[in-house]
């Protein structure tokens, strides 16, 4: 347990050092021609969704869509609203995951790990100080991936664990299990993780398949945990999209939750004669991250006005002064 809790911490300060380098990448980069495609999606949120399901599909993370978008967001490449449909997006697109897993297909995300040493060596042999820029950003997109990968094996050994196998298992309230899902996922910075592990206790008949509907739920909270810790250091608009992340999907919960409370059973005892347990999980969480797009997109400027008031700009005054102190110290 305790190695498995070091390769935890050693994972995510990898993850959050890649994550630092994308940013700041991402500010030394000529962007005009990014921030022009962007702009071209200001305005039509089904493409910016698309865009955000294909970027997480071909990632296999929404979390690290996420963070790679954050950095687009800090840069001033992408404004609140685009991020809010390509974070929308991203939940549709890791959903292939579930799939992938349900089918005994493994996930190609480790592969993107490569781009560390790439980037590696393109900030060791470049002259040209833009070419360096987009070596650092491509290592630390890779950065990503390593953090990621070590975590999740950090997490298969804790889940191992008898504490681990035992408590979710028992657990029957739909409300403590989305609990457990969101804390687990915090804690391992994975929902697909989470997911392959509850597809793993439902097949072998360990949990109950209407219980690990639940899971899923909180672990699509859990993950914003990632963003929200990539925020930490970055501008305010950065902390708002990582903070509309996380509304999009607790408002998700609240959508589905009562489904599950009052017909999961009668849902998962249908389905479960046509389906295998695992095609049913990883089905539900298509079902779940697309309804909750389809109701939710129509709210994006809401969701970016709302996030705006939770995290304000710093009064004018509080600048003010800084300026004046800065000035007598000069």
């Amino acid at each position: 347990m305790n190695t498995a809790l070091l390769l935890l911490a050693g994972g995510l300060g990898v993850f959050l050092v890649g994550m630092k380098l994308i940013a700041e990448s991402m500010s030394g980069l000529n962007i005009d021609r990014v921030r022009s495609m962007f702009g071209r999606l200001s305005h039509r949120r089904l493409p910016a969704v698309g865009l955000g399901a294909g970027a997480a599909a071909l990632l296999q993370s929404s979390s690290a869509t996420t963070v790679i978008l954050l950095g687009f967001v800090n840069a001033g490449v992408v404004d609140l609203v685009q991020a809010t449909c390509i974070i929308m997006g991203a939940n549709i697109g890791t959903t292939i995951t579930a799939v992938l897993i349900s089918v005994g297909t493994l996930p190609i995300g480790e592969l993107f790990g490569v781009m560390a040493l790439a980037g590696a060596l393109i900030v060791m042999t470049a002259k040209a100080p833009r070419v360096k820029t987009m070596g650092w950003f491509v290592a630390g997109t890779g950065l990503l991936f390593v953090g990621l990968k070590v975590m999740s094996i950090a997490a298969g050994s804790l889940a191992e664990i008898p504490f681990f196998q035992r408590v979710l298992p028992s657990l029957r309230s739909p409300v403590l299990l989305v609990l457990a899902g969101m804390a687990f996922t915090a804690i391992i910075q994975s929902s697909t993780a989470t997911t392959g592990i509850v597809i793993t206790l439902a097949s072998l008949g360990l949990m109950d398949v209407t219980a690990t509907f639940a899971v899923i739920m909180g672990g699509n909270v859990g993950t914003c945990f990632t963003a929200m810790l990539a925020a930490v250091g970055l501008d305010r608009d950065t902390k708002r999209a990582a903070l509309i992340h996380l509304l999009f999907n607790a408002f998700g919960v609240l959508i589905f939750l009562p489904l599950i409370v009052w017909g999961g059973e009668w849902i998962g005892s249908k389905l479960l004669q046509s389906m295998s347990p695992a095609s049913l999980i990883a089905y539900f969480h298509v079902v779940f991250n697309l309804v909750s797009t389809v109701f939710l997109l129509p709210f994006v400027r809401q969701f970016a006005s709302f996030s705006a008031k939770l995290i304000p700009d710093e009064p004018t005054n509080v600048i003010l002064k800084k300026s004046e102190k800065f000035g007598k110290t000069s």
